[in-house]
């Protein structure tokens, strides 16, 4: 097939930016490459290409892109002019992939120049569904997701397909020589320094769990700045006052798979307490732990049921409730103080990882777009 991948106007292609969807469309590009796949990588420049340009049949076409300003309507037209203009360097394909917002609009009439229309809907949806109904098909990455696109737009609902990501469980594997408790347990939080990752509710619940065990160190691995994301110089303030007293370290980013997996095998205890019940449809940091065999505590978000099953591979606690950082760092302790527990969680998590390899997901991915294509 011949397979084309658009990807958005605001973050660049690996290996800059900071962009999960940018670097997973990346490795997918290559796994279907090395199938004998032709396929064309379309995004806004980065740093370089000789590293990730690496497979035979993968093609990638860089291009002007723009900050995203935080404002949605300058930012939708942004992009708008985005998909004017990367259309037409789009080539005849088999499958056209799209991310993001106005690039199916423009695509659906010219589908016999370029090829059917998947769109590939990473967050959850606001409403902008019923604009993608000449799509030919509609790929959310998690069971949340797809059912508010079909609550949203019930006429897509035959359309809808749920595709998580993939994980390369090669690099995001346990330590070799097995886990165990540290002596000093490291807590480690790697994503967006933001208030809807819900990393304040995590440092209120960290002071509560030095209470039960005083070795504990928190470690926040992340970009702070809201042109990456994150919640900007003030959240991060706030940060750092509330958690004065406390072992508690902020990294910057960590870009390189070898190093981010590392810090994973570091870790005792991972937690991604997110509180963006419109906004988390996914969460691949935690699925990147999980591989690891790192025990996990997520917030009760319904995407997190995809990967994770409550008291078999992670703890869920309820980020609804009153006093939520209580109900947090009881989880916490929870795990940190049962060893057996702890061993017990990472080690299925790690199996339940195994599901999301790589090659299993490209394989499922290139199914739905052969069943497209021959539609």
């Amino acid at each position: 097939m011949k397979i084309t991948i658009v990807l958005g106007p605001f973050q660049p292609l690996p290996p800059g930016g900071f962009g999960a969807v940018e670097k997973i469309w990346v490795e997918l590009a290559r796994a279907f490459a090395v199938r004998g796949h032709d396929v064309c990588v379309i995004g806004r420049g980065g740093r370089g290409r000789d590293d990730y340009v690496d497979a035979p049949g993968l093609r990638i076409i860089e291009t002007p892109g723009s900050n995203a300003t935080g404002r949605l309507i300058l930012d939708l037209f942004k992009d708008l002019l985005y998909a004017l203009r990367i259309t037409r360097a789009i080539p005849r394909s088999d499958i056209v992939v799209t991310n993001t917002f106005w690039l199916p609009v423009v695509l659906t009439p010219l589908k016999h120049l370029k090829g059917k229309v998947v769109v590939h809907v990473a967050r959850y949806p606001k409403g902008q569904m019923w604009l993608y109904r000449g799509a030919d098909a509609i790929q959310a990455i998690s069971g949340s997701v797809a059912r508010a696109i079909t609550q949203q737009c019930p006429a897509l609902k035959r359309k809808v397909t749920v595709l998580g990501y993939p994980i390369d469980t090669a690099i995001y594997c346990p330590p070799a020589q097995g886990r165990r408790m540290s002596a000093e347990p490291v807590i480690l939080y790697v994503g967006r320094i933001h208030p809807e990752k819900g990393v304040h509710l995590l440092v209120e619940a960290f002071r509560r769990v030095v209470d039960r065990i005083p070795s504990a160190l928190l470690r926040i691995v992340g970009p702070a700045a809201k042109r990456h994301g994150g919640g900007g110089n003030e959240y991060t303030r706030l940060l750092r006052e509330a958690a004065a007293g406390l072992s508690v370290e902020f990294v910057e980013p960590i870009f390189d798979d070898a190093v981010l997996s590392d810090v994973y095998r570091e870790a005792d205890c991972f937690c991604y307490p997110s509180l963006a019940e419109k906004g988390e449809a996914f969460g691949r940091a935690v699925l990147e732990a999980m591989a690891t065999g790192l025990p996990c505590v997520v917030s009760n978000l319904q995407c997190f049921s995809d990967i994770l099953t409550h008291e078999l591979d992670g703890i869920v606690f309820d980020h609804s409730a009153q006093a939520p950082e209580l109900r947090l760092a009881e989880s916490l302790i929870q795990v940190l103080a049962d060893t057996g527990l702890s061993s017990r969680l990472g080690k299925n998590a790690a199996a339940r990882a195994k599901e999301f390899e790589l090659e299993k997901i490209a394989t499922r991915y290139l199914d739905l777009f052969a069943a497209v294509a021959a539609n």
